[in-house]
């Protein structure tokens, strides 16, 4: 990989080696053996373009990309697969916690029925409804807090590749 444009992509968009190896989740000793043309893994070279917010592709001139397509492909298929995986692992999560609101709420609901006293019905109600409007900011905390950070861990090539609504998301959560 002697030949190759992280240097210029990091320096075009101001960053430092470390800026860069904090961004990729590397060392800067990587950053540095990049920048002076050592070879990476497909792993590597998947954080450091995601870092870099373009393509595996785009970390080499026109004419080096085409001696290293069957690199650039290979990790162009791992990230797809690690996309996918975190995709279907949210939805997981989403099914999982939606079946459980909505049974909370249904047993609650059904609570009112062996009540007898209006006014303990009446507060389980108020309840009952506040509970809706509640369990939604505590699905958005989960995700937020709990689901991300462990979906960021279990797949490293995606946590600089998620789409805007997820990123503004995530930077809302933590300001």
């Amino acid at each position: 990989m002697v030949n190759n444009q992280i240097k210029q992509l990091r320096t075009a968009r101001h960053l430092s080696q470390e800026q860069l190896a904090e961004k990729a989740k590397v060392s800067v000793r990587t950053i540095q053996r990049l920048e002076a043309g050592d070879d990476a893994s497909i792993s590597t070279l998947n954080l450091v373009a995601g870092a870099l917010d373009v393509q595996v592709g785009d970390l080499f001139p026109k004419t080096a990309a085409l001696k290293q397509q069957a690199k650039i492909q290979s990790a162009d298929e791992l990230l797809q697969a690690q996309l996918h995986q975190r995709h279907e692992e949210y939805k997981n999560f989403k099914r999982i916690y939606n079946t459980c609101y909505i049974v909370v709420m249904l047993l609650w609901g059904c609570l009112f029925s062996l009540v007898h006293s209006s006014v303990i019905s009446s507060i389980m109600g108020v309840l009952w409804i506040g509970g809706w409007m509640a369990l939604d900011p505590l699905k958005k905390w989960l995700e937020i807090k709990r689901i991300s950070p462990k979906l960021d861990v279990k797949y490293p090539l995606t946590v600089n590749r998620l789409d805007k609504n997820q990123l503004n998301k995530k930077q809302r959560a933590q300001a």
